[in-house]
């Protein structure tokens, strides 16, 4: 019986960890403005693994990157359809947040080193 129960706390301590891991990652976040008229094509590129999306008006998208990035890696968003605008992000960060204005260009673009800011 004692033995049950500790086998469900380590259970639950692994499912914790494994959860705070997911949800502790450094992010990136795509910000389209409310005023905007149309979606926006955007294509996010994190050391060549190609993502492409699309943003309505008013959206917000958030992206993880790995906890644990190597010193060589990088990541491009860019809107190549609207404005041919793009940000380069190298580590390390915690949090980048990408602000696309009404007319499709890259406004301006914040980068947070506290590791609470990514939540």
């Amino acid at each position: 019986m004692m033995l049950s129960k500790r086998l469900k706390w380590i259970a639950l301590l692994c499912i914790l960890a494994l959860a705070a891991w997911f949800f502790c990652r450094p992010v990136i976040v795509l910000h389209y403005s409310a005023d905007a008229q149309k979606p926006v094509v955007y294509f996010l590129n994190e050391n060549d693994q190609i993502t492409r999306g699309e943003l309505a008006p008013g959206q917000t998208e958030k992206f993880y990157t790995p906890m644990f990035a190597s010193r060589d890696a990088w990541i491009e968003v860019s809107l190549p359809f609207a404005s041919r605008d793009g940000v380069h992000v190298k580590p390390p960060y915690s949090r980048v947040d990408v602000y696309i204005d009404a007319s499709t260009k890259i406004e301006r673009t914040d980068t947070k080193h506290n590791f609470f800011a990514r939540f």
